[in-house]
């Protein structure tokens, strides 16, 4: 059984493992041998090897009274194929300070591409004249170069230093990637006063997971400024030495119902926690929730326009008038800011201007949007809050640790005749009190000093429910005509929604009569409630079904376009775990009549299977009663995650409901 891997541990309580030892990798030798590998992680697919990556962090005493984080990163990496020429290029982000002087520094860097030609390793070195510096953000640039002299079969080598400020940047490290790696490794040595809380995840063993102490001592200087002259002093003490390794770590492949990739592959990250200047004084960096949220709601860029008077919304408030019931009002407030607004970022947890400035100009991201529906409330003498949250793309967030890095996303909660109700204006085809299937990834953090408390937002608490009635009869002209009905669910109808507000109705239209094949006909399609976001859509149309006449045997698809046509668990294994957004429950009914000179020659076996006894069922039951043929077809999904070790058993419940959904009716003509 593969276990998940995942610890947020002080480092001071951390217990060691024996190591083993490493394979010899020294930059710049390279044999022949290399270019030749063999591993139980490499197959054809693998369109490039890592041979090695290996990191590490120390710390070291400075000129300038403080510490300095030196990360050293070495990789060796054989391009297969073409397919891996993208590798060739490499950015490295380098952080600064913004309107400090401080900055990360790029150095002691060397880049080699290598060729077996004739027999030899032939070495291309990379000039320091090609790295590119660009700016990426306001905080960050990036150290941009790509090898020279890449051809299918060349390995390429590089090692660089980052010599860095920033306690609060001490670098993560992802142990798996896109390619397999033959051996990945991480060393951290940390200062006795440092305290570091260290997120560490995966579904693979480590081939070396130790920590132990080693004595250290720093030398660090620093100019008195009324002397002017320099004092050194020297901090000794037991350092955190800790090291991590794995061998033949597989390429990290994204499988059907998977969140994020940076909650499954193999990674560590770390937060700083606190830092002992001396035994009566400690600083603080990891704070509690009640403090955090408080802090937050002090932030020009998060809260802090919450509190104020904000008397330029007295514009909206008595536009929106005053409603009979309190639910009216707060439906309608919620209405106007999702109607009227446009959402130009659904990936951020700060402000990026004021919120006056975003009811000016209509627009902003999603934290923009959100907490201008809060302020307004607010204004409105509701009771609203801000929610923050990670969502599933982002990957998860510590339920117990306030690392405000791990969010990326804001609702609103407010309450409504003692009820909270969450809502996000930031899409515009969203139903009240709906939410976007992003945001259930576990839970978010209401943030309220007073009460911080985690808001449930579970995928197992959301239900797709789709219900879709055909009834079919023999009409005069010796065809079959019939009715079509679906209730989609609403993560459909969300899909519809916005399909057609891209402009995109006649192709969908087009699609619905493209999923049946040419003797059936579709006409007459109504798409109901499509305006009504608090509802889902309900799909209408009429079917005529021509009928031969002379063929002795006729075969009938009785699922027509709904059924499941492709088992979305394809592969043999997976190492990880299946998380389905949402719970399903797929209601198919079919009342038809046996067309007119034919009788039924052979009906599919009606079935009920459930899985793993209460995760899910699936029923499909067909009759024929007089000349009529009955068929009900059910799917239902209790559980939204599947360890790794269910995932045989999901493959194949949903193969066979692939198979039965597939399986026709045979007809025969009466003689």
């Amino acid at each position: 059984m593969r276990k998940f891997i995942f610890s947020l541990l002080l480092f001071c309580l951390t217990t060691g493992a024996d190591a083993q030892t490493k394979p010899a990798v020294k930059f710049g030798k390279i044999t022949n041998a290399d270019f030749t590998v063999s591993s139980p992680v490499v197959d054809s697919n693998s369109n490039a090897v890592v041979l090695a990556d290996i990191g590490s962090t120390e710390f070291e005493g400075n000129n300038n009274g403080d510490f300095t984080l030196v990360f050293v990163q070495h990789r060796r990496i054989l391009l297969r194929n073409r397919n891996a020429f993208g590798a060739a290029t490499i950015e490295v982000p380098l952080y600064n300070g913004g309107a400090t002087a401080l900055t990360e520094k790029f150095e002691n860097f060397e880049a080699y591409t290598y060729n077996l030609e004739n027999g030899k390793v032939v070495a291309t070195k990379l000039e320091k004249s090609a790295v590119l510096t660009e700016k990426a953000s306001r905080y960050t640039t990036t150290r941009k170069f790509t090898f020279p002299g890449i051809k299918e079969g060349s390995i390429i080598e590089y090692r660089f230093e980052v010599r860095s400020p920033f306690y609060t940047n001490l670098r993560s490290w992802r142990f798996q990637g896109e390619y397999p790696c033959l051996w990945s490794e991480y060393k951290v040595t940390i200062p006795p006063m440092f305290d570091y809380l260290r997120t560490q995840q995966g579904y693979i063993p480590y081939t070396i997971d130790t920590v132990s102490k080693v004595f250290k001592s720093y030398s660090i200087s620093e100019q008195n400024l009324n002397t002017q002259r320099t004092e050194n002093f020297n901090i000794n003490g037991e350092a955190t030495m800790a090291w991590w390794a794995i061998k033949d770590v597989p390429a990290f492949r994204a499988e059907s119902y998977s969140t994020v990739s940076r909650n499954l592959m193999s990674r560590i990250a770390f937060q700083l926690r606190s830092i002992r200047f001396s035994d009566t004084y400690t600083r603080h960096y990891v704070k509690s929730w009640a403090s955090t949220a408080e802090d937050l709601l002090k932030d020009p860029d998060f809260g802090e326009q919450l509190t104020k008077d904000n008397s330029w919304l007295d514009e909206p408030v008595k536009l929106l008038g005053k409603e009979a019931d309190k639910i009216s009002q707060i439906r309608k407030t919620y209405e106007y800011v999702r109607d009227n607004f446009i959402c130009t970022d659904h990936d951020n947890q700060y402000l990026s201007q004021s919120l006056k400035k975003t009811f000016q100009t209509k627009s902003g991201n999603v934290a923009d949007l959100n907490l201008l529906l809060t302020a307004i409330f607010l204004k409105s003498g509701m009771k609203a809050t801000p929610v923050l949250l990670s969502t599933r793309d982002n990957g998860y967030a510590d339920e117990t640790t306030p690392i405000l890095s791990q969010y990326n996303y804001v609702l609103c909660r407010v309450i409504t005749d003692d009820k909270p109700v969450l809502l996000d204006a930031s899409h515009r085809r969203l139903g009240f009190g709906k939410l976007h299937p992003s945001v259930y990834n576990r839970s978010g953090r209401l943030i309220d000093p007073n009460m911080p408390m985690l808001v449930s937002l579970l995928p197992d608490s959301v239900r797709e429910t789709k219900v879709t009635n055909i009834f079919m009869i023999n009409n005069e002209e010796g065809g079959i005509q019939g009715a079509f009905s679906s209730r989609t669910g609403y993560q459909e109808s969300m899909n519809i929604r916005d399909k057609i507000a891209a402009g995109k109705k006649e192709s969908f239209l087009a699609d619905i009569a493209k999923s049946y094949p040419a003797e059936v006909e579709i006409s007459n399609i109504e798409l109901d409630s499509l305006n009504v976001y608090d509802e889902p859509v309900l799909i209408k149309y009429n079917m005529n079904i021509k009928m031969a006449g002379d063929e002795d045997i006729f075969y009938f698809s009785p699922m027509f376009s709904e059924s499941w046509k492709k088992n979305p668990f394809s592969a043999a294994e997976r190492l990880y775990p299946v998380e389905m957004p949402y719970l399903m429950d797929e209601l198919y009914l079919l009342t038809m009549d046996v067309p007119k000179g034919y009788k039924v020659d052979e009906l599919p076996k009606s079935v009920r299977v459930k899985l793993n006894e209460k995760d899910g069922m699936f029923e499909y039951i067909v009759r024929v009663q007089e000349d009529k043929i009955q068929l009900r077809s059910r799917i239902k999904i209790d559980v939204s995650a599947f360890p790794a070790e269910d995932y045989e058993t999901l493959r194949d419940f949903f193969g066979m409901v692939v198979t039965k959904q597939a399986e026709q009716i045979v007809f025969k003509k009466v003689k």
